[in-house]
């Protein structure tokens, strides 16, 4: 199957933005993260308005291929789960986005421009406990009611077989 609108969610260090970009090399489509869509500077946690946010969704939906990846379970998010050709859905164990979420904390505390706060990191840790109870649950009754097509992918290895599948068949 071709798939030309990709949305990829999932917990917080999931692998969302490694995926997007994998997918984007093998299928030459531009990739969108959706925090550079709500937030003006990530930084300091400053948001677009709705409606500002909601104009730079629309122009993204409008093109005619796009990979768009994060972590929201918003209303505002809707249209892309309807636009997509595919969902979809990384549920990683958490113990393995866990272990991410720290790395990334350290690269960026010691080898990276990118501020990295040690109490926005014990927060994203949290948000990677309640993922598979809650999150998960959401993204996917949402993916099930508003898409044409899901899959959820677990672990490296399906990643990896999902991958090269794809490679296979552009």
């Amino acid at each position: 199957m071709k798939y030309n609108k990709i949305f990829i969610v999932g917990g917080i260090g999931s692998g969302k933005t490694t995926l997007a970009n994998k997918l984007s090399n093998i299928l030459h489509i531009k990739t969108y993260e959706l925090d550079d869509i709500a937030y003006k500077k990530r930084e300091t946690y400053e948001k677009y308005k709705p409606k500002e946010r909601n104009k730079k969704v629309k122009v993204i939906l409008e093109k005619k291929k796009w990979i768009i990846e994060g972590f929201y379970s918003r209303s505002w998010i809707y249209p892309i789960y309807r636009k997509a050709d595919v969902v979809i859905i990384l549920n990683i164990k958490p113990s393995i986005s866990k272990k991410r979420v720290i790395l990334r904390f350290l690269k960026r505390k010691f080898f990276s421009k990118r501020k990295a706060s040690l109490k926005k990191t014990i927060g994203l840790l949290k948000y990677v406990e309640e993922y598979p109870k809650k999150y998960f649950k959401i993204q996917k009754e949402t993916a099930k009611k508003l898409s044409k097509r899901m899959i959820i992918l677990k672990n490296n290895s399906e990643i990896r077989e999902f991958l090269e599948k794809l490679k296979w068949t552009t």
